[in-house]
C-alpha cells in the first residue's frame, strides 16, 4: 500500500488524538468509529459520514490510539512488546524488485491476538481501581481489536457509555491532600504497601481527555531498541462521563477510598498533636465513617466542645478580681485544635482546651467580686458553660442553683441596711457568726411606733373641721393649714427618729443610719386619701378645707421624703435588669417582684400628680375672662382624641355633681360675696346672693385639687403597700 492511500486515514484523526482499529479506527472524542467491508474502510461519526479505502489490516503505528493513561502507570514492557511483535517493515515503494522506500506498520489482526484476555489481566487490577480509567482501556481495546470484553465476558458492561454517576462516592480536587497531615501523606497503604500519593495519582483524572506528549504521532518503532515506543499518553477526563466540570486535577473517592487503606497511617499519626485528629477527619470527610474503626471520634481535639477557639474565649465580668494563677492558667492550657469546616476537612486554629482548664478551676478560686450580685450570677453561669458538662468536675457548692440566681440579699437595694442588718451572705452560703447571737429589740418599740403613728392621725382631727369663726372669710386667705400640714409631717419624721435611735440602741445594731431607716419609714402607707373622703362627707366650710389642705400638705411633705429610699429602688431596678420583660430575674423572689412594682407605680404616679397640680395652678391663675385650660379641652373636644373626650366628660361630671353636693348646697347665702378687689371678699347681708365668676372658679379648683388628692393619695396608698409586702416578704425571710 502505497503511504499517500493512508493519508485519508491521518486525516480522520481528532485534534486530541488519533486512533485505528483492526477492521477500522475510533476517535473516542467524537464517538467516531471505524468498519472495513470489502476491502472498504467507512467511518461512522455522529454528524458526518468519510469513507477511506483499506487494503488490509496493516496500520501506521502513528495512526493509533495513544497509550491509555493506566497502562502508562505500570510496567509498560508486556503491552511493548506485544505491539512489536505486530509492528513489522514493510516495503511500500519499489522499483521492479528493488525496494526504495520501507516503512514500520503494524497489523491489527495481530494485536487482538497478542494483547489477549491474558496478557490484561496482569493489567486489569489497576486499571479497574478508576471507572474512567477503566473506560479508557476498553474503549482503547474495543476501537484497536474489536474486542467488547477486557479480561471476560461481560465484564465491560455500562463502561460503553458512562455518566456522573458512574462515579459511585463522587470526586473531589487533588489539592485536598493538603488539609491532610504529613503523616497521612507520607504514609503507605496497609494493604498495598503503596505510598499514599501514588494512590492518589491511580485515582486521578482531568477535567477534560488531554495527551501528555506527541498527539500527532503518539506511538513509533525505535530501530536502535527494536521495540515499540509510545510518544504520548491518553490522560483520563471527566468528559468521559458526557459531563463537564471545572478544570482541574481531580481524583475518584471510590477508587481511592478502596485501594488506601490508612490504618499504618493511624499508627504514624498517633501521638499528643493533633495529626491523629488531622488524619481522622480527612479519611472520614473523603471516604466516611466505613474508613474509620468504630471509635474513630476519641480523643478529636475539636472546636468548640473540648477545645475553645482564643478569639471567642470570653471571661467573666468579674476578670479583674481574678487571681493571676488563673490569667496564667489560659495561656497554660492554649493548644492547637480543629474547627471542622463545612466540607468535614480540619482547619488549625489556636484554641484553650477545655478539660485542662476546669480541672484547675472552682467556685472558690475566684473570691471578691466574683462574689458579689451581678458579678456572682455572671461567673457562675461563666463557669457552668465551660466546666458543667465536664466528667468529674465538681468545682460548684451543693447550693450552685441559688447562687445562679438573684437572691433575697440581692434584691435590697440599699447596702446599709444588708449592712446593717447583718443579713446571711448567700453568695458565699456564709453567715455572719455575730448574728446567731444577736437579740431582737423588745416589742415595746414597735407598740411605741404605733401609737406614735396613731398619735399623728390623732393630731389630724385635732385640726380637722370646726365652726367658722369668721364665715366670711375666704379659706385661701387663711394659711394657718400650711404650718399644720408641715407640723403633721414634723410628728410622723419625729415618731420614725425615736424607732432609729431605739433601734440603735439594741446590742449589734449600733451602727444602724438613724437617717436612711427614718426616711425608709417614711414610704409606710397612709390612709390620707380616707380621710379626705370623709371631710367631703361634711358641710363645705373654711375648716373643711383647712382640714384637706393640711393632709395634703403634709402628705406632699411625706412623699417628698420617701423619694430618696423610692427612686434609689428604682434605679437600682433598672441597673440590675429587674424590669425587663425579657429576661425575668425575679421570678424565684415574687415578694421582691411586687416591692420593684410598687416603687415604679410610686414613681409614675408622683409624675402625673405633680404635673396634674401645676396645671391646676395654671388654670387657677389664668384671668378669669381667658379661657382656661380645663375648659380649653372642654371647648375643643371635638379636636381631641377618641378615648379623651369620654373621659374628660366624666370627669367634669363628676366634679359638678361634688359641687353640687359639697359646696353649692351648704352655701351661706348670708355670705356670700358680693364684690371682690384685690383678692378680699366682702360680705353682703341680704336676701339673694350674689355669686361672681372668680367665686364660681374657685370652688372648681377646690373641688378639682381635692379631687386630684384624692386620686393621687390612694394610687400612692396602693404603690406603697405593694412595696411594703414584697420588702416585708424579703427582709422577713432574711
Amino acid at each position: 500500500m502505497d503511504r499517500s492511500d493512508m493519508a485519508p486515514m491521518s486525516n480522520c484523526s481528532t485534534s486530541q488524538h488519533h486512533a485505528s482499529v483492526k477492521r477500522g479506527v475510533y476517535a473516542s472524542e467524537t464517538d467516531v468509529y471505524f468498519t472495513m467491508h470489502r476491502g472498504e474502510v467507512r467511518l461512522l461519526g455522529e454528524d458526518k459520514m468519510v469513507f477511506i479505502i483499506q487494503k488490509h489490516d496493516w496500520v501506521y503505528p502513528e495512526t493509533l490510539p495513544p497509550m491509555p493513561q493506566c497502562i502508562a502507570e505500570q510496567d509498560q514492557a508486556a503491552w511493548l512488546g506485544a505491539m512489536t511483535k505486530c509492528t513489522k517493515k514493510q516495503c511500500m515503494r519499489h522499483f521492479g524488485v528493488i525496494c526504495t522506500r520501507h516503512q514500520w506498520r503494524t497489523q491489527l489482526s495481530c494485536l487482538n491476538t497478542e494483547l489477549s484476555p491474558q496478557l490484561l489481566k496482569q493489567y486489569i487490577g489497576y486499571c479497574s481501581r478508576s471507572v474512567l480509567k477503566r473506560a479508557q482501556l476498553y474503549q482503547w481495546i474495543r476501537t484497536t481489536t474489536g474486542r467488547t470484553w477486557l479480561t471476560e465476558v461481560g465484564d465491560a458492561n455500562g463502561l460503553q457509555r458512562l455518566s456522573p454517576g458512574s462515579l459511585i462516592k463522587g470526586y473531589a480536587p487533588v489539592r485536598i491532600k493538603d488539609k491532610a497531615p504529613a503523616c497521612l501523606t507520607e504514609s503507605v497503604s496497609a494493604s498495598s504497601m503503596e505510598p499514599f500519593g501514588q494512590v492518589m495519582a491511580s485515582c486521578g483524572f482531568g477535567a477534560y481527555t488531554r495527551h501528555m506528549g506527541n498527539a500527532k504521532r503518539p506511538w513509533e518503532y525505535h530501530e536502535g531498541e527494536h521495540s515499540m515506543v509510545a510518544l504520548d499518553i491518553e490522560v483520563a477526563g471527566y468528559d468521559l462521563t458526557h459531563a463537564t466540570i471545572p478544570d482541574n486535577y481531580y481524583f475518584d473517592k471510590q477508587c481511592f477510598c478502596k485501594t488506601f487503606d490508612a490504618s499504618l497511617a493511624a499508627h504514624y499519626c498517633a501521638g499528643p498533636g493533633i495529626d491523629s485528629t488531622r488524619q481522622r477527619l480527612w479519611m472520614h470527610a473523603t471516604c466516611g465513617p466505613a474508613s474509620l474503626p468504630p471509635d474513630w471520634r476519641e480523643g478529636l481535639k475539636t472546636t468548640p466542645r473540648d477545645y475553645i477557639p482564643t478569639e471567642r474565649w470570653k471571661w467573666p465580668q468579674c476578670f479583674n478580681s481574678m487571681p493571676d494563677s488563673v490569667m496564667r492558667l489560659k495561656n497554660q492550657c492554649t493548644t492547637s485544635a480543629c474547627r471542622v469546616g463545612f466540607d468535614g476537612y480540619c482547619y488549625v486554629q489556636s484554641a484553650v482546651e477545655r478539660s485542662c482548664f476546669c480541672r484547675n478551676i472552682s467556685y472558690d478560686t475566684c473570691k471578691g467580686s466574683c462574689h458579689v450580685f451581678d458579678n456572682r450570677i455572671d461567673y457562675v453561669r461563666w463557669l457552668h458553660d465551660l466546666c458543667g458538662a465536664e466528667e468529674d468536675w465538681h468545682g460548684f457548692p451543693e447550693d450552685w442553683h441559688r447562687l445562679a440566681s438573684v437572691s433575697r440579699r440581692d434584691a435590697i437595694p440599699w447596702a446599709w441596711y444588708t449592712e446593717s442588718f447583718g443579713l446571711s451572705n448567700l453568695s458565699t452560703g456564709e453567715t455572719n457568726p455575730s448574728t446567731s447571737k444577736q437579740t431582737c429589740a423588745s416589742s415595746e418599740w414597735k407598740q411605741m411606733s404605733l401609737l406614735l403613728v396613731n398619735l399623728a392621725a390623732l393630731f389630724t382631727a385635732v385640726f380637722g373641721p370646726k365652726s367658722a369663726s369668721d364665715p366670711t372669710t375666704n379659706p385661701l386667705n387663711s394659711i394657718l393649714w400650711f404650718p399644720r400640714g408641715i407640723a403633721v409631717a414634723a410628728f410622723y419624721l419625729l415618731a420614725n427618729a425615736i424607732n432609729a435611735m431605739l433601734i440603735q440602741s439594741t446590742p449589734t445594731y449600733e451602727e444602724t443610719p438613724m437617717t436612711e431607716l427614718a426616711l425608709l419609714w417614711c414610704t409606710i402607707p397612709r390612709l390620707t386619701w380616707l380621710t379626705i373622703i370623709l371631710v367631703l362627707a361634711s358641710p363645705y366650710k373654711r375648716s373643711t378645707f383647712s382640714a384637706v389642705a393640711t393632709a395634703i400638705v403634709s402628705e406632699a411633705l411625706l412623699q417628698a421624703l420617701s423619694s430618696p429610699t423610692i427612686i434609689s429602688t428604682v434605679s437600682y431596678g433598672i441597673k440590675h435588669g429587674f424590669y425587663n420583660p425579657n429576661t425575668p430575674v425575679l421570678h424565684n423572689l415574687p415578694a421582691a417582684t411586687y416591692m420593684y412594682a410598687g416603687a415604679l407605680m410610686w414613681v409614675v404616679v408622683m409624675l402625673l400628680s405633680i404635673v396634674s397640680f401645676l396645671i391646676i395652678l395654671l388654670d387657677a391663675s389664668a384671668p378669669q375672662d381667658s379661657p382656661s385650660v380645663y375648659s380649653s379641652y372642654t371647648q375643643n373636644a371635638h379636636l381631641a382624641a377618641q378615648l379623651r373626650e369620654p373621659f374628660l366628660e366624666r370627669w367634669t361630671w363628676i366634679e359638678e355633681k361634688i359641687a353640687e353636693y359639697w359646696i353649692d348646697r351648704d352655701w351661706d347665702f348670708e355670705h356670700t360675696p358680693l364684690m371682690q378687689n384685690q383678692g378680699y371678699v366682702h360680705a353682703v347681708y341680704g336676701t339673694l346672693p350674689t355669686k361672681t365668676p372668680r367665686g364660681r372658679g374657685m370652688k372648681r379648683s377646690i373641688v378639682r385639687v381635692t379631687l386630684l388628692a384624692i386620686v393621687s393619695t390612694f394610687s400612692l396608698w396602693i404603690a406603697q403597700w405593694l412595696f411594703w409586702i414584697g420588702f416585708v416578704g424579703i427582709s422577713a425571710e432574711e
